[in-house]
């Protein structure tokens, strides 16, 4: 019943006029004036990412499958809104000196707070967009609905600014679906 009113609530949204969804095309694309990738199929984007306005792409809809780019997220710079409860939660910030497993804490607390339970699966030092950097890949039960998601993120920090790639669907038929394609996506990632 909980997934039903979400899903119901993201529609009315949508319909509301309060996410504007465009096509990207095939080719290069400049993500914030200072990341470009190269997309070999069409994606969905949503100008307002998931509330937060980190840029999000997807194939079969927001509540499915997620592709986000996390572009030049400054020393100090919150990597999503604080919500105001429950009382006593920290602001998810990012700090420069922060090394990757700190990173992939980060973010492990931004994906379960909510209640989500997260399980790290694999953090390995990866080259992203030409700079030493680190890949995240994680399985996550989400609590609104239950569905068994992965997820894989490979970033890195440059001049102290945060730049990863993040995709995440459902385990058993999205994420292998699409996950080719978002690897080499994240392969022609480059940094401005």
């Amino acid at each position: 019943m909980k997934s039903r009113l979400w899903i119901l609530a993201a529609v009315a949204a949508l319909a509301a006029g309060c996410a504007q969804v465009t096509k990207v095309a095939t080719g290069e694309v400049m993500l914030r004036e200072r990341m470009t990738v190269t997309t070999a199929t069409t994606w969905n984007q949503f100008e307002r990412g998931l509330g937060n306005d980190t840029p999000t792409w997807t194939q079969e809809g927001l509540t499915v499958d997620a592709l986000q780019f996390i572009v030049a997220i400054k020393d100090g710079d919150l990597i999503a809104p604080t919500p105001s409860e429950p009382k006593g939660t920290r602001p998810l910030a990012f700090k420069a000196t922060m090394q990757p497993a700190e990173i992939a804490k980060l973010y492990e607390t931004l994906w379960t707070r909510d209640g989500s339970q997260y399980t790290l699966d694999r953090l390995a030092p990866e080259t992203f967009a030409g700079q030493p950097g680190f890949r995240v890949e994680y399985s996550l039960v989400r609590k609104s609905d239950d569905v068994r998601l992965r997820g894989m993120a490979v970033g890195a920090v440059k001049d102290g600014q945060l730049f990863m790639i993040h995709y995440a669907a459902p385990r058993m038929a999205f994420f292998p679906r699409y996950q080719v394609q978002v690897e080499s996506l994240i392969k022609t990632a480059r940094l401005r």
